[in-house]
C-alpha cells in the first residue's frame, strides 16, 4: 500500500452537517442518478446522430422517426444531468475537498473550460431538437458538435478525478506548470477509465432504448420491435466490450492498490455480483429480443443493467478509498449535525425526483400523442 510521502492540504475547518456515512450515502445516490442521465444524454446524442445520418435516406423511415423522437429528449436529459451533477459534486467536495481542490487547481485552466463546453452542448441539443423534423446538414453538424463537447467534458473530468487520487504527483506538476495548463495524461488510469465511461454510456442508453421500444410496441409493433432489437444488440456489444476495458482499467491500477482492493472482502464480493448481473443482463436482453415479438425479458435485462451500474459506482467509490486511504482524515472531521437542514434536503430531494418523474411521464405522453397524430395523418393520406 502507498505510504503518504506528500503534504496534503488541511481539512476544511467547517464541521459537517451530518455524519460521514450519511454524506457518503447521499453522494452515492446523487451520483448514481447523475450517471444515469449523463449516460442518456451522451448515448442518446450518439444514437440521434447516427439515425439522423441514416434517416436522410427514404429507405430508413424508422431511423428518421427515431432521430426525431430522441432529439426532443436531448435538452431535457442534459438539463437533468447538469442538475444532478451539481449535487454529486458538492458531496465530493465535502468529503474529498482537499484532494479535489488540489487537482482542480493543477488543471484549472482546462477545468474552467467545462462551463462553456456545457453551454455549447446545451445550445447544440436545442438546435437539433428544433430542426430535426426538417433535418438539414447543420442539424447533423450541431448533433456531432454537442456530442464532441460532452465527450471532451468527460475527458476533462476523467483527468481531474484520476489526478485527485495521486497526491504524490502534485508538487512535480505544479512546479513544471503553475498556470494550470495540465492534464493527467501520464497517468495509466486515464485512458481505460475514460473509454470505460464512454462505452458504458452507450451501453446504458441502448438498454434504456430497448425498454422504450417495448413500450412503443404497444401502439406500433413494427417500429417498437425494430427499436428493441437494435437497442439490445448494441447493448450486448458494448457490455461485452466493457469486460475488456474493465480488465485494462484494473491492470492500470498500481499493483499495491489493486491487491489491497481485490483482497478486501467487500470489493471482491461486489465485483463478483456485478459480473453476474451484467452477464445476466446481456443474456436477458438478447433472449428477450430474439423472437419476432420481443418479450418482458427485455425489461428484466434493463433492470439488471441498472443494478450493475449501481454496483459499479460502489466499486468506483471503494477503489477511490483504496487510493486515498493513507491520506484520508475523516476521523478528525468535526460533525455538527443539523437534523432540520438534512430533513429539509431529503424532502426537497424526494419531491424533486417526483417532479422529474412527472415531467418525464408528461414528455412520454406527449410523444405518444404526437405519434398517434402522425399515424392518423399517414393513414388519411
Amino acid at each position: 500500500m502507498m505510504q503518504p510521502t506528500v503534504r496534503i492540504p488541511t481539512i476544511d475547518p467547517m464541521p459537517l452537517p451530518g455524519p460521514v456515512w450519511l454524506m457518503l450515502t447521499l453522494l452515492l445516490v446523487t451520483f448514481t442518478l447523475h450517471v444515469l442521465f449523463m449516460n442518456a444524454a451522451f448515448g442518446g446524442g450518439l444514437w440521434t446522430l447516427f439515425n439522423l445520418i441514416r434517416g436522410r435516406s427514404d429507405e430508413h423511415p424508422y431511423s428518421r422517426r427515431l432521430s426525431q423522437e430522441l432529439a426532443r429528449m436531448l435538452p431535457v436529459l442534459l438539463a437533468f444531468t447538469i442538475t444532478l451533477g451539481v449535487a454529486a459534486l458538492l458531496f465530493v467536495q465535502v468529503l474529498y475537498g482537499q484532494f479535489l481542490y488540489s487537482s482542480s487547481i493543477l488543471i484549472g485552466s482546462v477545468w474552467i473550460c467545462v462551463i462553456p463546453l456545457v453551454i455549447l452542448a446545451y445550445y447544440g441539443y436545442y438546435y437539433v431538437s428544433g430542426t430535426t423534423d426538417q433535418p438539414r446538414r447543420s442539424t447533423i453538424v450541431a448533433a456531432a458538435f454537442s456530442v464532441a463537447c460532452l465527450a471532451t467534458i468527460g475527458f476533462i473530468f476523467t483527468n481531474n478525478m484520476t489526478l485527485m487520487l495521486r497526491p504524490d504527483r502534485w508538487i512535480e506538476m505544479y512546479r513544471a506548470h503553475p498556470a494550470g495548463w495540465h492534464l493527467n495524461l501520464g497517468e495509466p488510469l486515464v485512458y481505460p477509465r475514460y473509454l470505460h465511461m464512454m462505452v458504458g454510456a452507450i451501453a446504458v442508453f441502448s438498454a434504456i432504448l430497448a425498454h422504450i421500444g417495448m413500450l412503443k410496441a404497444k401502439s406500433d409493433a413494427g417500429y417498437g420491435y425494430w427499436i428493441v432489437k437494435r437497442g439490445a444488440q448494441v447493448y450486448a456489444l458494448c457490455a461485452g466490450l466493457q469486460f475488456i476495458l474493465g480488465m485494462w482499467l484494473l491492470l492500470s491500477v498500481p499493483r499495491p492498490v489493486m491487491l489491497a482492493f481485490l483482497r478486501a472482502p467487500l470489493p471482491a464480493s461486489i465485483f463478483g455480483v456485478a459480473l453476474l448481473t451484467v452477464i445476466s443482463s446481456i443474456f436477458l436482453m438478447l433472449i428477450g429480443s430474439s423472437g419476432e415479438r420481443p418479450n418482458a425479458m427485455v425489461h428484466a435485462g434493463m433492470g439488471m443493467m441498472v443494478i450493475t451500474l449501481a454496483l459499479m459506482i460502489v466499486l468506483r467509490h471503494l477503489l477511490r478509498q483504496a487510493f486515498l486511504g493513507p491520506y484520508l482524515q475523516w476521523d478528525s472531521m468535526q460533525v455538527r449535525s443539523q437534523t432540520s437542514v438534512i430533513l429539509l434536503f431529503v424532502v426537497l430531494f424526494v419531491a424533486g425526483l417526483g417532479t422529474v418523474g412527472y415531467m418525464l411521464a408528461q414528455l412520454a405522453r406527449a410523444s405518444r400523442r404526437g405519434n398517434q397524430v402522425r399515424n392518423v395523418g399517414s393513414s388519411g393520406v
